[in-house]
């Protein structure tokens, strides 16, 4: 129990890629990681933006990431990651 715990609060803090979308309650914007969606990482798929939010442009679009470490391992492969669709293909 104890490891679940621990690798949920590193899955928590590892990373995102992003289209905003706006909250039901007016809270702010969400994004969707593509890095963590494509990984199947479900505790971070969604996240909050901030102003802080690391960001990156792909193919005249801005991707934006919960961390440095997903923005890191998407710019090392973009095509793998944006908009990512579960059949192999890419969206847009």
């Amino acid at each position: 129990m104890l490891t679940f715990a621990a690798l949920a609060v590193v899955a928590l803090f590892c990373g995102c890629a992003t289209n905003p979308q706006p909250t039901a309650a007016g809270g702010g914007q969400t994004g969707t990681c593509e890095v963590c969606r494509y990984n199947n990482d479900l505790a971070c798929v969604e996240f909050r933006l901030k102003q802080t939010t690391p960001k990156t442009e792909y193919h005249g679009e801005t991707y934006c990431f919960c961390s440095k470490s997903c923005q890191a391992t998407f710019e090392k492969n973009p095509a793998k990651y944006a908009h990512h669709d579960p059949s192999g293909a890419t969206s847009r």
